[in-house]
């Protein structure tokens, strides 16, 4: 019969293969992806319950318990709406995202240095796959695998198709992974290696190519996360001049391959020409009648009408068909419509969905960040980098005023509270 310290080796190893290959395990979508993460926290709540020494994770740790009385704000405002079985089901099931970032968190703390690196070697060379794979699957239109780009025009010989997105076949989100998974461990590999100048160099050219598969991949949320993260992260370490120079550096790529790629021209060049930046209130106009246009719009309806609790968690694709701007759009036979999954904006979710209380949650979620950033970077060491770098990638991720899909669907939230458990580990390594 196993001795506690052996189950509890047991379940250690379990949870250490589970985060290492977490990011895999992504690609495979959200039914595995929902079973793996269920798993992880019925093992990370038995294993931290049968510890002869008692882990007090989330007391003891301010972001992680603010963010539990944040999740448990949705599910109340859930319960208050009377809302169905399934949706308050669902708002506990949030909490899984929760005790992922707690489970990365605790592993990390105890894994070894070998272990570690083999967890950022292996995510390094996953993402450098998926990366390859896009870039192929853009010149040859079908990936290693044969699956086909998305939002393709059938009526022209050749087909032309504006979005890539490679092992993750119709569902468009291949290079948003890139952008937040691959981040993450390019900085974690310059981080292990700031002695070694060869890695580091070559840690330079695989962010550029990771930026270039970003842009020819067609997804400008991924593109505007990818450069967001960049100025942030070099705002905070207080290099203005940089954030000019590599600003222009980007936006001389991106013009660059917009010359030589018809998708390039057409996702990211043909936008920013037909915008009118000199002439506000035309600038306006154009936001305005664009299709997160409208969805802004319904959501700013809706939150107008019940501003302190707003319409209850994963209200916004139902309540979305009585507002007047949904009623206006469809009686005049507008190309685009109000209605959606999601606002496409996390605050403006939070607001039309949960009220100003949820706004305010979520804003204070991304100014705790802020606020352990400015704490910690006058601090001058590695260690101090390597965690304003991850604060600045979930402050990217998080930024309010950028589109973004729904705030707790499988994979974006998945991907953000993995990110937060690293972010977690060594915000606590340099106290």
């Amino acid at each position: 019969m196993l001795n506690n310290k052996k189950v509890e080796h047991y379940l250690y190893n379990l949870l250490l293969i589970t985060v290492i290959f977490y990011p895999l395990i992504i690609i495979f979508r959200s039914t595995t992806l929902n079973i793996t993460t269920v798993i992880l926290c019925i093992v990370f709540l038995y294993h931290i319950s049968t510890e002869e020494k008692k882990s007090n994770i989330f007391l003891h740790n301010f972001l992680l318990f603010y963010l539990f009385v944040f999740f448990t704000y949705v599910l109340i405002n859930s319960i208050y709406h009377q809302q169905s079985y399934l949706l308050i089901i669902k708002s506990i099931g949030n909490f899984r995202y929760l005790l992922l970032s707690a489970a990365v968190f605790y592993v990390l703390q105890k894994a070894t240095e070998k272990q570690i690196k083999f967890l950022i070697y292996f995510n390094v060379i996953l993402i450098v796959f998926v990366s390859v794979d896009i870039i192929y699957q853009y010149f040859a239109y079908k990936n290693i695998f044969g699956f086909e780009p998305g939002m393709c025009n059938q009526s022209v010989i050749p087909v032309e198709c504006e979005r890539f997105s490679g092992v993750f076949k119709d569902e468009l989100i291949g290079c948003c992974y890139l952008s937040q998974k691959g981040l993450l461990f390019f900085f974690l590999l310059y981080f292990i290696n700031e002695k070694k100048k060869f890695i580091i160099n070559h840690t330079y050219i695989l962010l550029l190519g990771l930026f270039v598969t970003i842009i020819l991949s067609g997804e400008r949320n991924a593109v505007l996360i990818f450069i967001l993260t960049i100025l942030i992260l070099h705002f905070f370490q207080k290099r203005i001049l940089k954030i000019f120079l590599i600003l222009l550096l980007f936006i001389l790529l991106l013009f660059s391959l917009g010359k030589f790629s018809k998708e390039v021209e057409k996702r990211f060049i043909e936008p920013l020409r037909t915008v009118n930046y000199l002439n506000f209130s035309e600038f306006f106009k154009q936001i305005k009648d664009s299709p997160w246009g409208h969805h802004y719009q319904a959501s700013i309806e809706l939150f107008s009408k019940n501003p302190i609790f707003g319409q209850g968690p994963k209200s916004f694709r139902i309540a979305c068909n009585k507002t007047e701007i949904e009623k206006y759009l469809i009686q005049n036979d507008k190309k685009y419509r109000a209605c959606a999954t999601n606002p496409h904006n996390y605050l403006l979710e939070f607001l039309s969905e949960n009220g100003i209380i949820g706004g305010l949650f979520y804003l204070g979620f991304i100014f705790i960040i802020i606020y352990q950033i400015l704490k910690i970077r006058k601090k001058k060491d590695a260690q101090n980098f390597l965690s304003i770098a991850l604060g600045s990638l979930l402050l990217a991720i998080l930024f309010p005023l950028k589109p973004s899909g729904s705030f707790f669907t499988t994979f974006n939230a998945t991907i953000l509270f993995y990110l937060v458990g690293f972010y977690l580990h060594y915000l606590k390594k340099i106290k």
